[in-house]
């Protein structure tokens, strides 16, 4: 494709942050039923297994919202880090965990869609073995590269890949995940070729794109702010197809160049498939409560991620959408792991 071309995949419309918010205070809370509170669920602390590593944008929000369950739970939250494989890993202990509602994946574009369409051999498939608690958030991602780098916009760096061709390099969060098939649509549209350089979160990544070692990142904007801020990075693009809730001033990618380019990035939260519907009723429930939390919710904001909330076959309805134009995009791509 040309890069004045529009793209042939959907242009998701991403919710304003104010009408996020409303649609959140919109949702009725589920009560628990009267079987739930008599079996006491939980009567333990429930584990939030985080697929990427420690001190990246899906470590930070996970860590949030547990702890803004817990009130409602009046259970700890116990996060585990548990990366690798773009996020196969975490989801595939989720997916393998006995259906007791104690087990609960903090659930992305990779590990509910992506990986099982780019990877086959992906030792679970989400439809199937996971199921669906709520649709948590929107989150944005922005291009950055190291502030030393005399890439100060998109073009910059398109034009210096074109004219070194396999040269340059991005990172993203794991082989054949969300971010290596958006990355791969922009290089297919661009007529470029750059290497790719899979790590397991964001904060792994995050010496080697400052040491100059990788290129660019496509990072998420509560990890990249404070680096931004700090001098350390700079911005290019965003690839939501919108401009970032945080970095206003920053263009998308759209804008440079190539109409209808976008790659949602989105967060939940999933348990094994056969979970009890009390026990998914009474996780629903509390994570509601976290996100009409004002101190969450503001939290939430000043990182440039917009709450959703709902219920749990909002987040169904959702997942078979986006799956759908996620698979168009993968076959325009081509990327297809074993």
């Amino acid at each position: 494709m040309k890069p004045g071309k529009p793209s042939t995949v959907a242009n998701p419309q991403r919710r304003h942050m104010l009408g996020a918010l409303a649609g959140v205070a919109a949702v009725p809370l589920l009560g628990a039923s009267p079987a739930a509170m008599a079996a006491g669920f939980p009567q333990k602390p429930v584990k939030l297994i985080v697929p990427f590593a420690t001190g990246g944008a899906t470590d930070i929000l996970g860590r949030l919202i547990g702890r803004g369950m817990e009130s409602t739970l009046g259970q700890s939250v116990i996060v585990e880090n548990r990366p690798g494989a773009a996020g196969a890993i975490g989801a595939a202990l989720v997916a393998k965990s006995d259906p007791d509602g104690y087990t609960m994946l903090m659930a992305g574009v990779g590990s509910n869609i992506v990986l099982n369409l780019t990877q086959p051999a992906t030792p679970y498939e989400a439809d199937r073995d996971l199921q669906s608690v709520i649709y948590l958030c929107d989150v944005d991602y922005v291009m950055v590269v190291n502030a030393a780098s005399p890439y100060r916009t998109l073009g910059d760096l398109l034009g210096a890949a074109r004219a070194k061709p396999g040269t340059l390099s991005y990172m993203s969060t794991g082989q054949n995940g969300p971010l290596h098939v958006g990355m791969e649509y922009l290089t297919q549209r661009a007529k470029v070729k750059m290497i790719h350089v899979p790590y397991k979160g964001e904060a792994p990544a995050f010496g080697d794109l400052v040491s100059g070692r990788v290129d660019v990142a496509i990072m998420t904007v509560p990890f990249t702010k404070p680096q931004i801020a700090a001098g350390k990075l700079r911005p290019i693009a965003t690839i939501s197809a919108q401009r970032a809730r945080g970095m206003p001033d920053v263009p998308s990618v759209a804008e440079q160049g190539f109409p209808g380019y976008a790659v949602p990035i989105w967060n939940g939260l999933s348990v094994p498939s056969g979970t009890p519907a009390d026990a998914m009723t009474v996780l629903n429930r509390a994570a509601n409560v976290a996100l009409r939390d004002p101190a969450i919710v503001q939290r939430m904001l000043e990182l440039g991620v917009a709450p959703i909330g709902g219920a749990p076959a909002d987040f169904a309805v959702m997942l078979r959408r986006e799956r759908e134009r996620w698979a168009l995009m993968i076959r325009e791509t081509g990327v297809l792991g074993g």
